[in-house]
């Protein structure tokens, strides 16, 4: 495939440098989230405005349904428990997590319109926008640790500056698996493209990354291996991991999971001293129910909790699992589990798009483990470029643009 450039399709890029936002880069600014509602309302714009109601495609109805919905519905669940069940004192668990479901949207709107816009371009250009402002971070960082200073890169911040940029690395993830079990690109290409994001992956250096690779490239070759028990596999596997979040989530609360990891010498990282500071205040119970998505966040905000936990700024959980079981409460998360697994890839087979099916699962499944150490569920950047795949694999008939100059 080859990309030719044109107008709007630098102004997507330069645009996209602004909503994926790496860390330490030089474009990284404060004000992403209102570059982000913007080009949601320019899709909105284009799908609405500009293509007209009358032509509005059926298509986007059943994606936007397919995870914006229901995430609607499960953010206001556990905004009316926070508010009625437990009486929250805090206003911003409200309003906090009204906003994290808006910004689920909104990540849905730009993805929408990246893919109508530029085809199966949209990854690539995206991943220009990323490596982009990755290439600042390299530079800065060897300017002040100098060319030795990559050879010792892992964990290491120089002035403040480090190559470990969290949110764009689990992006080039993402599409690293994407290109690698995609059959609409030449071999050439992909092998092209997978070098460059490995590379970038490998100083990125995230843990939780190399996890969810490893289980979700064990899982895709199962689904090969054993073709002719797929929808078996599928079911079993879901269930397994259904069943493994909420195992996951006793063994934190119970401490046997922080005995696990002293037993293998495992650096938590100070993960556990988050995870431990909320032991009392879910249970892993049907008739648990949720405190507000943001809840964790503003809890761990509070000074008086940045002093107790030996804090110096704020952070969260690192977590989503936990935070957004504490934050929806047992049966939404129980739900959300399900429709973001089986009834997500069985759409897929209903509608006679079974490889893609299998795809979606593989992309979900490294979507939901990097989540049991970090927090990715609710973040733009991250969300846009999951909903582009997504978008991708659902409409195997979206044209392949040939940016032209």
């Amino acid at each position: 495939m080859r990309l030719k450039i044109r107008t709007e399709s630098i102004v997507y890029v330069i645009y996209m440098i602004f909503v994926i936002n790496v860390n330490y880069s030089l474009f990284y600014t404060d004000y992403a989230p209102m570059l982000q509602r913007l080009l949601a309302l320019i899709a909105v714009y284009y799908v609405f405005v500009r293509r007209g109601i009358g032509r509005f495609e059926k298509c986007f109805i059943k994606e936007f349904n397919a995870f914006c919905t229901s995430m609607v519905l499960i953010s206001l669940l556990s905004i009316f428990t926070a508010a009625f069940v437990y009486h929250t004192g805090n206003q911003s668990d409200i309003n906090q997590s009204l906003v994290r479901c808006f910004y689920y949207v909104v990540a849905f709107m730009i993805a929408y319109f990246s893919v109508k816009k530029f085809g199966k371009d949209a990854p690539v250009l995206i991943i220009t926008a990323g490596l982009i402002s990755y290439a600042t971070v390299f530079i800065m960082y060897i300017y002040y640790a100098g060319f030795d200073g990559v050879l010792h890169f892992m964990n290491n911040k120089v002035n403040g500056i480090s190559l470990e940029v969290h949110n764009l690395t689990y992006c080039l993830g993402l599409f690293f698996l994407f290109y690698l079990l995609s059959d609409k690109y030449s071999k050439k290409y992909k092998i092209r493209i997978c070098i460059i994001l490995g590379i970038a992956i490998f100083f990125g250096n995230k843990r939780a990354l190399y996890f969810g690779f490893t289980i979700t490239l064990i899982i895709y070759y199962l689904f090969h291996k054993f073709s002719e028990k797929r929808l078996t596999l599928l079911k079993v596997i879901s269930v397994i991991y259904i069943m493994g979040a909420f195992i996951y989530l006793w063994l934190i609360k119970s401490g046997i999971f922080e005995l696990l990891l002293s037993s293998f010498n495992i650096d938590d990282m100070s993960r556990l001293k988050f995870w431990n500071y909320f032991r009392n205040v879910y249970e892993i119970t049907p008739f648990y129910w949720g405190r507000g998505i943001s809840y964790t966040d503003n809890i761990m905000g509070m000074t008086s909790t940045m002093k107790e936990m030996q804090v110096t700024s704020a952070t969260n959980i690192h977590n989503d699992i936990l935070r957004a079981y504490i934050g929806w409460g047992c049966l939404p998360f129980l739900y959300y589990l399900i429709n973001f697994f089986l009834l997500r890839t069985h759409r897929f087979i209903r509608e006679g798009n079974e490889k893609n099916g299998w795809r979606y699962f593989a992309l979900a499944s490294f979507y939901y483990f990097i989540n049991f150490f970090d927090n990715m569920l609710t973040t733009v950047n991250f969300n846009v470029c999951f909903f582009v795949v997504f978008l991708l694999l659902e409409n195997e008939d979206i044209k392949m643009i040939k940016l032209r100059k």
